[in-house]
């Protein structure tokens, strides 16, 4: 009978740690593609008053490899938080995006629950977000600029892995 108890718990000890194993698979996948996503993602920092800043996170979705992203187009995804100190302050407008010196194709709201959030590695429920797409290129070096409501032109430059 005590032989049947060991048996048994030597088999669900063996299972439970199978599945351990598998799960961290999965996760070390999603690692993964974070882990790229934040090495093709700057951060941007926009003053609009001594107590106000808005930030600003741009993500180069090409270099990834992943299943929602394809490669008829160059991607950012360009997400914005206002930041305030005192008295209201109104969220800033991002406009005018160039890719590489050409206007944008098309420059897209995201919603919260869109599935390219997930690729970017510090998405929040209080960014707003926007998908900015151009023309395919074969360029290495990849420069995103905007022009925003407070101040001048603003870039930001990416290398592309061949």
């Amino acid at each position: 009978m005590q032989h049947r108890v060991y048996r048994f718990m030597g088999i669900a000890l063996i299972s439970f740690s199978m599945f351990g194993c598998a799960s961290k698979l999965v996760d070390a996948e999603n690692e993964k593609v974070l882990d790229y996503s934040m090495t093709n993602s700057k951060k941007l920092e926009i003053v609009n008053s001594a107590t106000s800043k808005t930030f600003v996170t741009v993500t180069y979705l090409n270099p990834l490899t992943h299943e929602d992203v394809n490669q008829e187009s160059e991607k950012f995804i360009v997400g914005t938080y206002l930041a305030t100190g005192d008295g209201p302050t109104l969220p800033i407008m991002l406009q005018n995006f160039k890719i590489n010196g050409q206007k944008a194709l098309s420059v897209t709201p995201l919603e919260q629950g869109d599935l390219l959030l997930k690729l970017v590695p510090s998405s929040n429920g209080w960014t707003k977000y926007v998908l900015v797409e151009a023309p395919k290129t074969e360029t290495i070096k990849m420069e995103i600029s905007f022009e925003n409501d407070r101040s001048q032109r603003v870039s930001a430059t990416f290398q592309k892995d061949f």
